[in-house]
């Protein structure tokens, strides 16, 4: 089943892809329908038909161009899908239980919806913020709240198994759900904001402080904190070979993918990291 079932979230994901495109060109343009109106082209304004929006393809078979202007179509646009759709299989992959969904376990199907829709809140997010260097806010804080509700619903007693890839704490006040995650979303977001306060907004910004709440709540105090350490390191790496090849020092580069990597990093492969890094400095 493993392969039918992988295959099946790629092809979920970049249907959602496509979707996600859509969002964040009508968020940033401010056009309304974004889910009842129909697609057209930025240029000529046709409207596209099913031809020009069969994700992925469509951009191969048009050769990257509008069928009716000839106006190129930015490679984002494919990109995006192909993300999503790894994304969403490497999730189901990584953060689910195969078995137990199979066997037709409820709490294992809920888990699964959690982990697509937070991958789905993550794509819009990192490609708005690398096609516009703004955070959406009208998906952050939205995607916040809700996560933010059911933290609370599991907190008190709700029998919501979302939050199990929470690592623990010895102390059990820091094991509850709600506690967990705000130990890391309040603690990256501090951090996030002293180093606005003290740069004038020239390091981070507002919207960086919305993905620190995110990355807290998504994964809970242990994982964003790691999450955090990737995203520095990737971002300095990169950094580096950025000012090898452009000399601009002034080109600025959207924090929100690297913090996006490093959570996913850390929420795939914490266990293997940490008794890498343990290893690493045992003597």
């Amino acid at each position: 089943m493993t392969p039918f079932f992988l295959t099946s979230l790629f092809i979920f994901g970049i249907l959602f892809g496509s979707f996600a495109s859509v969002l964040i060109w009508r968020i940033k343009s401010g056009e309304g329908g974004i889910v009842t109106g129909r697609s057209h082209c930025p240029r000529c304004q046709h409207t596209l038909g099913a031809l020009d929006l069969f994700p992925i393809f469509s951009y191969i078979f048009l050769r990257g161009k509008c069928r009716f202007c000839r106006e190129k179509i930015s490679p984002i646009y494919p990109l995006l899908e192909l993300t999503t759709g790894l994304l969403f299989m490497i999730s189901g992959y990584m953060l689910v239980d195969q078995t137990l969904l199979f066997s037709g376990s409820l709490p294992e199907v809920m888990k699964l919806g959690f982990f697509l829709i937070v991958a789905f809140v993550t794509i819009v997010f990192v490609f708005y913020d690398i096609l516009f260097m703004e955070i959406p806010d009208e998906v952050l804080i939205s995607a916040n709240i809700f996560l933010f509700a059911l933290l609370f619903v599991a907190s008190v007693g709700g029998n919501i198994p979302l939050f199990d890839h929470f690592l623990p704490f010895d102390n059990q006040i820091l094991n509850i759900p709600l506690i967990n995650a705000s130990l890391g979303a309040f603690g990256i977001f501090a951090f996030f904001y002293i180093q606005i306060v003290l740069s004038g907004g020239k390091w981070m910004g507002g919207g960086d402080l919305r993905i620190a709440l995110f990355m807290g709540l998504v994964g809970g105090a242990k994982i964003a904190a790691l999450g955090l350490l990737l995203a520095y390191f990737a971002g300095s790496v990169i950094g580096i070979i950025l000012l090898l090849y452009n000399r601009n020092r002034n080109t600025e580069v959207p924090f929100g993918p690297y913090l996006a990597l490093g959570l996913y990093v850390s929420l795939f492969l914490y266990a293997p990291i940490m008794d890498w890094y343990t290893k690493l400095f045992t003597f």
